[in-house]
């Protein structure tokens, strides 16, 4: 599994210093992860054999997970090149595919902590090497909206929480979702700090107003 293990290539810009040694410190970012995968194929005969292939040769696309190395860890991905399929005897061949999983990062396994108004959520952290994002599930009532903190950095909503309407949060865009939906404004000042491996932190709720609720965060363990 060539390039599994490893992190992928990086990809920015670079500029001279004008008038002085060396560059620019400019962003290094990270390119969608490709993996070359390569077996062998046994079957019960010679049949068999070409239609292994046929289902080789697939659109192949979904969850790729590898276990029994370390933690287990999955990407999505599909299939980002022509399998080669090599009949060696009637019963035996040898193959080849690249798969490219769009988002390089791996993700390992999934938390969740509970805060409510009053009662913070403690010891978060996660088991990556690699920034990890947070999103929320907000269910309860406060009328003039609420602030979440994490991190000690605030991010404020605006949309009144309403029983039985509970909200959506994620932080890889920074969105306010209500019943799948986005929904347009609701947000007001605030940040969407990620979760730094190997540093625990906290997270609360409170009112903007009045109301009370319950925040439930979930983390995935994440890697590069």
């Amino acid at each position: 599994m060539e390039s599994w293990w490893g992190s992928p290539d990086t990809r920015g810009d670079t500029e001279d210093r004008p008038d002085s040694d060396g560059e620019l410190d400019l962003p290094v970012y990270n390119q969608a992860r490709l993996l070359t995968l390569q077996g062998h194929l046994h079957s019960s005969g010679h049949d068999q054999l070409h239609e292994a292939g046929y289902y080789l040769s697939s659109s192949m696309f979904g969850r790729f997970k590898v276990q029994g190395h370390g933690p287990t860890l999955w990407a999505d991905g599909r299939r980002n090149s022509g399998v080669q399929f090599l009949p060696v005897t009637d019963s035996f061949a040898k193959w080849q595919v690249r798969i490219k999983f769009v988002d390089p990062c791996q993700y390992g396994d999934t938390k969740t902590w509970t805060a409510s108004v009053g009662s913070n959520a403690l010891n978060i952290a996660h088991r990556g090497n690699y920034n990890a994002v947070p999103r929320f599930f907000v269910e309860g009532s406060m009328p003039g909206g609420y602030r979440l903190t994490i991190k000690g950095q605030i991010f404020t909503v605006t949309q009144p929480l309403v029983a039985g309407v509970p909200h959506s949060i994620d932080y890889a865009d920074g969105r306010l979702r209500i019943g799948g939906s986005i929904v347009a404004g609701g947000i007001g000042y605030g940040f969407t700090p990620l979760v730094t491996p190997g540093v625990v932190t906290a997270l609360s709720i409170v009112p903007l107003t009045t109301g009370t609720a319950t925040v439930t965060l979930t983390l995935t363990d994440t890697y590069i």
